[in-house]
Formats: structure tokens, sequence, C-alpha cells
């Protein structure tokens, strides 16, 4: 069974990495392995040890530190304080998905946003948002949370696996954990770490687009493209923050379809994503003249009457998180997604922003328009050796999946074979 594969994608099994059967096997293990069912506690085993300090060893300035698990509407109005001035106070907390505002839009459509709030004596030191499931644990937006870690003082050591100790949860699963030195994790811990990009558009918007139009030709060529648009379709436009409802459910569609044309798992199956985007656009409970929260922004390219391109993004003090890309593919020949992404960086001055973050993940748009790399780290810390070897096999069996030669072919099939593979990063 395992030469279907090579035979439908045109390539010779001798071409094929060697661990290529292997890492189909699993691939359906871990698609389908019950003993470690989403609803079934993790059981510790002694395998392999986990070196967990001691509490006293987890302190901050001035004593040993104490977790408790609040749902998020039980958080005082000064844990929620303490929380923002810590963000404040380091930038790898800048990431609006870092902010109380994204872990509140999430709970007001899902209902099960809790916090881990570490304390030191009564002042608050730290927050982990999560979700549980059973004895596992998820960053705050699951999937679509793009930026996650403890968000702690600055004078505050925390210990995952002190954590994890403290807490009813066997594992945390991260896959865009920031500010952290995964070097610094035991060897046995499952993890890997995977670029992000951004453009650091700085006090100088003009002279930053001349030099990325200068270094990406993608860029740089791009005026000649929406030119063309113009004579053949109609006066070009642009709205940077277009406050349509009607608009934004148009992007989600068009970023579904999009989804389905290149067999991407869909995002916005659950209905709990789509209302998170509402949310974060309507800005329940917040006040849209002010940019000092998160907000979902919809930026909008026009060719004459019709609408060509649109994004979804993330805005807050001058950080755009650029999230949801779109376009209409009648006008694919004119790039109109680049053509959009150029107005707005054309428009940073007069909108006053200074970076656009690109998120992790190479897709090739993000390495054709951005000058600045970060990396994340993706794996989990768990106490637990079963679920370790079982995560540990899924990250194995995807890295030798990504080398398989017509790899787009192969995902086809396999997003055909298996529409819902993967929804579980969803739940």
């Amino acid at each position: 069974m395992f030469l279907i594969p090579s035979i439908r994608l045109g390539t010779r099994p001798s071409d094929l990495p060697r661990e290529f059967p292997q890492a189909i096997s699993h691939l359906i293990l871990v698609s389908h392995l019950p003993a470690v069912s989403i609803n079934q506690p993790l059981r510790k085993s002694s395998q392999i040890p986990i070196s967990v300090p001691p509490p006293s060893d987890v302190s901050g300035s001035s004593g040993e530190l104490s977790v408790r698990l609040k749902p998020f509407d039980q958080l005082s109005p000064t844990e929620l304080e303490r929380w923002e001035e810590f963000r404040g106070g380091r930038p790898e907390y800048r990431s609006p998905f870092f902010s109380v505002r994204f872990s509140q839009a999430v709970h007001r459509v899902r209902q099960d946003v809790e916090v881990a709030v570490v304390t030191n004596g009564d002042r608050p030191v730290g927050f982990l948002p999560l979700h549980r499931i059973g004895r596992r644990a998820f960053p705050a937006g699951r999937f679509l949370n793009d930026a996650h870690n403890v968000i702690s003082s600055p004078d505050v050591t925390i210990d995952w696996f002190w954590l994890l100790e403290q807490l009813p949860i066997a594992s945390f699963d991260f896959h865009a954990l920031v500010g952290e030195d995964s070097g610094s994790f035991p060897e046995h811990t499952c993890h890997e770490t995977v670029r992000s990009f951004r453009c650091e558009i700085g006090e100088d918007p003009v002279a930053y687009l001349a030099g990325l139009s200068h270094n990406h030709k993608t860029i740089g060529r791009q005026n000649q493209k929406t030119r063309k648009l113009a004579r053949e379709v109609g006066e070009v436009t642009f709205e940077f923050d277009c406050r349509s409802p009607e608009l934004l459910r148009q992007a989600i569609q068009w970023k579904r379809d999009q989804y389905h044309r290149t067999s991407i798992l869909d995002l916005f199956v659950p209905d709990w994503t789509r209302q998170l985007m509402e949310e974060l656009f309507s800005g329940a409970g917040t006040d849209l003249s002010t940019r000092n929260e998160p907000r979902g922004i919809l930026s909008v390219l026009r060719a004459g009457e019709h609408i060509v391109a649109m994004h979804y993004g993330l805005l807050e003090q001058g950080l755009l998180h650029y999230w949801f890309p779109a376009y209409d593919p009648r006008f694919s020949r004119y790039s109109p997604g680049t053509a959009l992404f150029r107005k707005i960086l054309e428009q940073a001055g007069q909108n006053q922003l200074n970076c656009i973050d690109m998120g992790y993940g190479e897709q090739p748009y993000k390495l054709k328009q951005t000058d600045a790399v970060g990396e994340v780290a993706q794996g989990c810390l768990t106490n637990s050796a079963v679920y370790r070897h079982y995560r540990c096999a899924g990250t194995h069996a995807a890295s030798i999946l990504r080398q398989v030669p017509g790899k787009e072919a192969f995902k086809w099939m396999y997003r055909k074979l298996l529409p819902t593979a993967g929804m579980s990063k969803l739940k």
C-alpha cells in the first residue's frame, strides 16, 4: 500500500526518503491511536524521568510561588491590569495574542478559557491562558493563536515542568511558543523550531518600502500589475479599515474557498472560529476609537466596482498581525494579494503602523514580502512518557512527509481521503 502514493505522485520509490513508509504508518497511527484519546486521562510513567524543581527553586524576587487555575471571567480587575503590565514591560509579549482582549474574546465564544495564575504571596506574577481537554492543555484560541507563552513578570522564573506538576494537567501542547529558549528544555522534550516572519517598518515607512521593493522583486514589480488592473478592470482604491460585517463574512468565505482549492484544513468549519472573528471585529465591550486594545481590522482592495482582495488581521498599537489574506481568483493574474499588501505598506505612516507580523510558517508569500526572521517552537511539554512518544511520532512523520517529492499532490490525496484530518487542532 505504501507504493500507491509514490505512483500517484509520479515519483520513483527509490527517490522517496527511506523512512517514507514508516512516516505513513506513523501518520495513520497518530490519527487513530485510541490510547491517547482527547478525553482519556494521561498516565504518568517513570520510564523517562522528568527533572522537576521543588517549589523552593521556582521563585520570584522575594518568595515562593503558587498556582491557581481560574475561569477567565473570574479574574479580578487587579489581575487583568497586572497581565497587561507584564506585556508592556517585555517586547516578546507584544503580539496581540498575548493580550487580555484576545483571551477575553475567545472565552466569550467558547466559554472554556481558564487561566493559570501564578502568585508570589498575594501578588500575581504570571498568567497562562489555556483550554483543558481531559488532562491536556492548549493555548487559548487553539490553532488560531499564533503566539503564546506564560506571561510573567521579568523578575520571576517559572519552570514549565514545575507548573505542570502544580496543575491538574499532564501536558501543554504548543505550536507557536515565543520568547522561550527551547534549547533549555530537556533532550527528551518533544519540540522543533520553525521560522516566523515580519516587516520591521520602523519610523520611516517610505524608506522601508523603497528598500523592500529593491530587495524583493515581487514587491518592486507589483505597481506594474496594479496599473494594469486599473486599466483593464477599473480604478484601484484601497480602504485600510473597513467596518462592514458583510464584507468580513465574504472575506471568510473567500478564505474557506482557498482552503478547499489548496487542500488545507478549513479553520472556519467550527462555529466558534467564525464567531471569534466577528467578536474581535465588532469590539464588543471595547472602545474602537482607541488603539490601546487589539481589534479585528478588515482591509479591502477594489478595482472599479469589484472587490479583488481583502485581509483580516489584528491591530494593536502600531503592530498589525497579518492573519487571513484572501482574494478573488478571477483576478489572480494581477496578484491582488500582493497589491493589497503593498497598499498597507504605502499607508503605514498615516495609519501609524511600525510592524507587520506575518506569523510562523514558510508560505512563499512571506519569504517575498518580509525582511525580518525569528523563530517559534512547536511541540509539547509533558510529564507523561506515553503522550510524549505519541507526539514525537507525529512530529517525526510530519517532518519526513515535508521532504517527499510532489508533496502537494500527496496532500491533496490525503485531504480527499481524510477531509476532517487535523480538526482536533480546533476542538
